[in-house]
């Protein structure tokens, strides 16, 4: 006698459609779980997968949006600031993002830049340390995969000189480990801030900013310049990058730590006086 169909195991199972609509309304429910805590905790209570995740918007079928986030961090070290330099290309490597949303994400990190950079140059900061400058300086280094020089005018109380923005104060871009940099290229815009002294930095992006005997014979050179020219160059500083110890640095908060640096006036490298 064939027993009733209700009693088949066959019959019990849920048919395929039903069971892509139940893993895509948990799917669902997983995506939006972000969102809710990002509005109900605020954006400083959410990890940086949840971050991602929110940017992300969904997942993939068998990967909720979680999962490709912390995927995205974890092909980029996670270390923020890697995935920060990623381009368009690089994200749709990444299982899940598709050509629309990397754009988003590269048009997202651009935002952060112009941000930082926009805070940055609100005010005419005193430059009169290292570490003031590293401050300064660092919106504009951070993510930056090659050297670049950059030479900052100042007045008489060692203000950032009137009118001087970014762009001007970057005099030269080189490759990952050398910035070709000529000293008229400094005391050029020192000459049109009316600057009564001047700054320079360039970044290592090793990290290591330990200055190479070609940096030393470059600021050797700029300190008899600003000699000749009557605009003398109080200090050269080498920023490398963050602690080993982690973690991130913000330089509008002045209990963050610094990155790593070296000042070549007071690390006795050049004699500047």
């Amino acid at each position: 006698m064939e027993k009733p169909r209700s009693y088949c195991l066959e019959a019990a199972e849920p048919a395929p459609a039903a069971t892509r609509r139940l893993a895509d309304e948990f799917e669902g429910r997983e995506a939006s779980m972000p969102r809710e805590r990002l509005a109900e905790l605020g954006a400083g209570a959410l990890s940086d997968a949840e971050l991602v995740a929110i940017l992300l918007r969904n997942g993939t079928h068998g990967h909720n949006v979680l999962s490709v986030a912390r995927e995205i961090l974890r092909l980029h070290g996670d270390d923020l600031s890697l995935l920060a330099r990623a381009t368009a290309a690089d994200l749709r490597r990444v299982p899940g993002v598709g050509k629309v949303r990397a754009l988003e994400f590269e048009a997202a990190f651009e935002l952060c830049r112009r941000i930082l950079r926009a805070s940055s140059r609100a005010s005419r900061p005193v430059l009169d340390t290292p570490e003031r400058l590293v401050r300064h300086l660092w919106p504009l280094v951070a993510m930056r995969e090659t050297e670049a020089f950059f030479a900052c005018p100042l007045d008489k109380k060692m203000r950032l000189c009137a009118g001087v923005r970014h762009v001007d104060a970057c005099v030269g871009t080189g490759s990952a480990d050398s910035v070709p940099v000529h000293p008229r290229d400094v005391y050029r815009e020192a000459a049109k801030a009316d600057a009564c002294y001047v700054v320079v930095a360039h970044n290592h992006p090793t990290g290591d900013p330990t200055p190479s005997p070609q940096d030393l014979l470059v600021t050797r050179r700029l300190v008899d310049a600003g000699r000749a020219v009557g605009i003398p160059l109080v200090d050269s500083v080498v920023i490398g990058g963050l602690p080993a110890s982690g973690g991130a640095f913000d330089p509008f908060d002045p209990a963050s730590p610094l990155p790593r640096f070296v000042s070549l006036r007071r690390s006795g490298a050049v004699d500047f006086d």
